[in-house]
């Protein structure tokens, strides 16, 4: 279903050019730059997987999870903040 869905949301995005610019919507030089690194990522998550025992990846997750959110949550506060300053 995923690759389904990406497959469409790709074949899709190839003919939306971009609002502001004289360029496609897609980034095609990104996504070479992501893909090596999504591999690299896939490769040494499989074989940590194998490694690790369920209740560490559990943990790890949960840690990164946190963080990522944490983060998140203070960009967003920041960003209310300069936008609420705008709009005065």
């Amino acid at each position: 279903m995923i690759m389904g869905a990406s497959t469409s949301s790709v074949w899709y995005n190839l003919r939306v050019p971009h609002p502001c610019r004289e360029v496609p919507i897609l980034d095609y030089d990104l996504a070479l730059l992501f893909q090596p690194m999504l591999m690299l990522g896939i490769t040494l998550g499989v074989a940590l997987s194998v490694v690790f025992p369920y209740w560490l990846i559990t943990v790890l997750i949960m840690m990164l999870f946190s963080g990522t959110s944490s983060r998140s949550f203070f960009k967003a506060i920041e960003m209310w903040k300069e936008e609420t300053i705008m709009k005065c």
